[in-house]
């Protein structure tokens, strides 16, 4: 049987605040997704910078396309 390849999954998005050393505390969007199955990652973006769910998408395909083989085979 062949192994089915696990897609990401957008679990959350949610407002919140960050703090970067340079900026100070902001006010961010935090997407929460799981890639691989059972393993959650977040990315923030600053409130300004969000455009939407479909900017979601985006962000989460950029991260898996320079992070993702560093999770190793899926």
């Amino acid at each position: 049987m062949a192994k089915e390849e696990f897609r990401p999954r957008i679990v959350r998005i949610f407002e919140t605040t960050a703090f970067d050393p340079e900026k100070g505390t902001y006010r961010a969007v935090d997407i929460r997704f799981e890639y691989p199955e059972g393993v959650f990652h977040d990315i923030l973006v600053p409130m300004d910078e969000y455009k939407g769910p479909d900017d979601a998408k985006k962000r989460v395909k950029e991260w898996i396309e320079r992070y993702g083989k560093a999770m190793g085979p899926v």
